[in-house]
C-alpha cells in the first residue's frame, strides 16, 4: 500500500485510494480507543458501537453475541474501583469493508483494600477482524492474547 499522503484527495486516483486507507485505519484504530474508554468508565452500552451484534470473542473463553461480550465485561470490571485500558502499536490491513488488525494492550485493574496489594495489570494484544457497516467501522471479532501478567491477581477474582 502507498502510504503516501498528500494534500489531493481525488477519488479514484492513487492518492485517493491511500487517502481512504488512512482514513480506514484512522477510523479502525480510533474504535479501538472507544472500545477502551467503554470499559474503564463503565459504559457498558457504549459496547455496542464497538462490535457488531454477532461478534465472537475470545475473552479468556469463547463468546458469541455482544450481549455475551457486555455481560463478561461488565461481570470483570465492574467491582473494580478503577481499570485504566492502553492500547498502542496498530497493525491494520483494510481489504474493502473488512480489514484485519492487532494492537498491544496494557492493562490496569485496581481494587482497594484487596488483600496482597490493589493492582494487577495484564499486558498482552488484541488480534481483530473488522467490518465496515452502515453506522463505521465494527469489531467482528476479537482475541485477547495474555503475554504476561504483573501484581496481585486476587483484583480481579471475585468469589460469590
Amino acid at each position: 500500500m502507498d502510504a503516501r499522503v498528500t494534500g489531493t484527495a481525488g477519488a479514484g486516483t492513487a492518492d485517493g485510494a491511500a487517502d481512504q486507507a488512512l482514513a480506514d485505519q484512522a477510523a479502525i484504530t480510533r474504535l479501538t480507543h472507544d472500545y477502551c474508554w467503554a470499559l474503564d468508565t463503565k459504559d457498558w452500552e457504549a459496547l455496542r458501537d464497538v462490535f457488531v451484534p454477532d461478534v465472537v470473542a475470545h475473552l479468556s473463553r469463547e463468546l458469541h453475541g455482544v450481549d455475551a461480550v457486555i455481560e463478561r465485561i461488565s461481570g470483570a470490571l465492574g467491582r473494580l474501583d478503577d481499570s485504566q485500558h492502553l492500547v498502542a502499536t496498530h497493525q491494520i490491513d483494510v481489504d474493502g469493508d473488512t480489514a484485519v488488525g492487532r494492537c498491544y494492550l496494557q492493562a490496569q485493574h485496581v481494587r482497594r483494600g484487596t488483600d496482597g496489594g490493589d493492582n494487577y495489570m495484564v499486558g498482552g494484544r488484541y488480534e481483530d477482524r473488522y467490518v465496515r457497516t452502515p453506522a463505521g467501522w465494527r469489531i467482528a471479532e476479537r482475541r485477547l492474547v495474555v503475554m504476561w501478567v504483573d501484581g496481585n491477581p486476587a483484583v480481579v477474582r471475585f468469589d460469590g
